[in-house]
């Protein structure tokens, strides 16, 4: 049997875009990236508001056959928060308030039911 790889597998593995520059992405990058608006310095121990988004770029479907199932935020490795969608009722934006009493970069993922799981990532400084 071949051996397969995941880089022509949207389904293996965790997919990010391949630039971060909007300008320079593919339609399929735009319409999936993550994007994480929070602030770039918090307070240790503070309460901040993170903003998930997807379909900034370029919109994404949402109908039955084509939707992001969820979102989820993480610190580092550790689990923050999960918004669970529904197709044509709900809308690509998950907000919540957490605190960090260490600096691991925030990272946001998506999960498509056409195209996988994707993720960005945001560094933030807690002092």
């Amino acid at each position: 049997m071949a051996e397969q790889s995941c880089e022509e597998d949207l389904f293996c593995g965790v997919n990010k875009p391949d630039t971060e520059d909007p300008e320079d992405m593919s339609a399929l990058d735009k319409k999936h990236t993550v994007i994480i608006d929070a602030p770039d310095k918090v307070e240790e121990g503070e309460e901040f508001e993170v903003t998930l988004k997807v379909g900034e770029y370029k919109e994404h479907p949402n109908e039955v056959g084509h939707f992001i199932e969820w979102m989820e935020l993480y610190s580092g490795d550790t689990f923050l928060a999960r918004l669970d969608l529904t197709p044509e009722n709900s809308h690509y934006v998950m907000k919540t308030t957490v605190k960090l009493d260490h600096a691991h970069p925030l990272r946001g993922r998506a999960k498509c039911n056409l195209h996988g799981l994707w993720e960005s990532e945001k560094e933030i400084e807690v002092v």
